[in-house]
């Protein structure tokens, strides 16, 4: 017994003739009939009293009338969630951000949600690490993040975003604001708040001085927290280094201000996932994160 023959035995039951639904399925009355004659033959028992008249059901197709009208209800109901699911209509996105980028996802939320108000949105604050945990044991779909130099994602699908300018950043107010030239070597004095997820952000501080004949200057803070590193820059005289996406409303706001250093490295924003095919809401949010940073 399969889907036609469920729907084929409803068409009898609501004309009432073999005839009348051989015609209106565009079967010839005879096969039509030999294929409940099977129908009823599979199953063990009949399902439809005939006579002059026309045909009723039987009490046993009663039942399976019953049964076959919620079936086909529930396959159709099937059939419109994953035709929704595929175009974006509703789903859910399980998604990880590293503090360093949570500017990226704002916009795009909500532009979707006011396109697909179905779409329902999951989205976890980690380091570097924890993302790509939370990846290969399945608790979310995707992660935007800062890209490692050099690292091996066994298992994992990469995709570049954009690349994004590390910037030096201080409190508006900091001493060497006043400062019209600076040299990194005018920063080994001053205390620094770094992110230590992912390591190439310390990693490229330490280099940089390194290139050019500097001690590495005193980092007094090394955090996974972006809140902790605004809150000492904001508050105090402690110096940052961050992509730029990372504080870029707190620099339009002129909360903080960049430090004229010339000669800072860009680092690489990107997407992981693991190596199949995204849940559709999932390459929604990319393919419109993506679309947001094109547009800027």
């Amino acid at each position: 017994m399969d889907i036609r023959d469920l729907e084929e035995f409803l068409a009898v039951l609501d004309h009432g003739s073999i005839l009348r639904a051989a015609e209106e399925i565009g079967l010839a009355q005879p096969a039509l009939s030999r294929r409940m004659r099977a129908l009823e033959n599979s199953l063990g028992v009949p399902l439809l009293a005939r006579s002059t008249r026309g045909v009723t059901p039987t009490v046993y197709g009663e039942l399976l009338a019953r049964r076959a009208r919620l079936a086909l209800r529930h396959r159709q109901q099937t059939i419109d969630e994953l035709r929704s699911l595929r175009d974006g209509v509703t789903g859910r996105a399980r998604v990880g951000i590293a503090p360093a980028l949570a500017s990226l996802l704002p916009r795009a939320i909500e532009r979707l949600s006011e396109q697909r108000p179905g779409l329902a949105f999951r989205v976890v604050e980690g380091t570097y690490d924890s993302l790509v945990r939370g990846l290969r044991v399945g608790d979310i779909d995707g992660a935007f993040s800062l890209l490692v130099p050099g690292e091996l994602h066994e298992g994992l699908a990469v995709r570049p975003l954009i690349e994004d300018r590390v910037m030096i950043l201080c409190n508006p107010r900091h001493r060497l604001r006043r400062r019209r030239r600076l040299q990194l070597d005018d920063l080994r004095e001053e205390r620094w708040a770094l992110m230590n997820r992912p390591p190439s952000i310390i990693d490229m501080y330490r280099t940089i001085a390194a290139s050019r004949g500097l001690e590495s200057p005193h980092i007094a803070v090394e955090t996974d927290s972006l809140d902790l590193i605004k809150s000492l820059v904001l508050r105090s005289s402690f110096l940052t280094a961050l992509p730029r996406g990372a504080m870029r409303s707190e620099l339009e706001a002129g909360q903080v201000a960049a430090l004229a250093i010339a000669g800072l490295p860009a680092v690489t924003a990107g997407f992981l996932h693991r190596q199949e095919v995204l849940p559709p809401a999932v390459q929604l949010l990319l393919d419109e994160v993506d679309s947001l940073l094109r547009a800027a």
